[in-house]
């Protein structure tokens, strides 16, 4: 990367994170109706969290779980209505993060002007 500080970088890992989780509701959604298929659920918050504390966000984990909610006679465990709502909610914090690196970026270039 080559804007290096410790914002930028988590703000980047942030996008990344949301980005993952978006992708697992969407694929949620297109399976809802596929018997058997498990729910899959994506975190990175807690990771990027400790890895903000130690200085080092671009070391932050993404990892996915299959959910282990009640499934229906099926076998599938897919709620529409969570997982349209998860969908709606990953997409306002995708909004506010890279509202907020634009803001970055706005600092630096006029740093830089200067």
């Amino acid at each position: 990367m080559i804007i290096g500080d410790t914002t930028t970088q988590t703000l980047v890992q942030a996008l990344r994170g949301i980005e993952a989780q978006q992708q697992a509701h969407q694929q949620n959604i297109a399976n809802v109706e596929t018997p058997g298929y498990k729910a899959q659920r994506v975190s990175f918050e807690d990771s990027l969290r400790r890895a903000v504390e130690t200085g080092r966000p671009e070391g932050a984990t993404i990892s996915a779980t299959t959910t282990t909610d009640a499934t229906r006679i099926d076998g599938n465990n897919v709620r529409l209505d969570r997982e349209v709502t998860m969908l709606a909610e990953s997409a306002l914090k995708q909004q506010l993060v890279t509202e907020a690196l634009n803001a970055q970026y706005r600092l630096i270039r006029t740093a830089i002007s200067r």
